[in-house]
């Protein structure tokens, strides 16, 4: 993961977040401080409010369903949460509640962290 290097939104270094370093069993996932994600001039950012286990991310977590997982990578797929940066053009305002199902597959790294990877549009 790469910190964000966006100069006009004031963003800590880190951010607290649930991952994994490699796939195995519920005990792989660390709880710990990673690199809040760079944003690019078309990235919609949300603070994370609130998330749920859903039964894929055991899966993930696992190996037993097969997707690119870039490590250290952050599990979940679901979340509630407000838009903290959005770009001109996205089709979303700062402050708008939001919601996403479709994080931590495919590379994607997930929700359960302070700050989701960013989502290009």
């Amino acid at each position: 993961m790469q910190a964000s290097t966006e100069p006009d939104i004031d963003l800590p270094a880190t951010m607290a977040a649930s991952y994994i370093t490699e796939l195995g069993p519920a005990e792989a996932i660390h709880v710990g401080e990673l690199p809040v994600p760079m944003s690019g001039p078309t990235d919609v950012l949300v603070s994370v409010e609130a998330v749920v286990v859903n039964p894929v991310d055991t899966f993930i977590r696992a190996g037993r369903y097969q997707t690119v997982t870039p490590f250290p990578f952050i599990v979940g797929r679901d979340l509630v949460g407000t838009v903290f940066h959005a770009p001109t053009g996205t089709g979303f305002t700062t402050g708008e509640h939001v919601w996403c199902n479709s994080l931590g597959h495919d590379g994607r790294q997930g929700s359960f962290a302070q700050f989701d990877p960013p989502l290009s549009r």
